[in-house]
């Protein structure tokens, strides 16, 4: 009873630790995918043929 009862304790332990590692390395791709769109929009925005087209939009 009580190997049966340690094995749940670890399986559910183990079960967790792994749900934790993939939610942080899910957080950890969104985050880099955001930081690379955020970098390409800022690279866009200082590229000059980006700020003729908002010039002529602004006019």
């Amino acid at each position: 009873m009580y190997a049966v009862l340690s094995v749940g304790v670890i399986a559910r332990y183990f079960c967790s630790c792994n749900a934790c590692v993939i939610s942080l390395s899910s957080l950890k791709l969104f985050s880099v995918s955001f930081v690379c769109s955020l970098f390409s929009f800022s690279f866009r925005i200082e590229t000059p043929f980006f700020r003729k087209l908002q010039k002529l939009k602004l006019r």
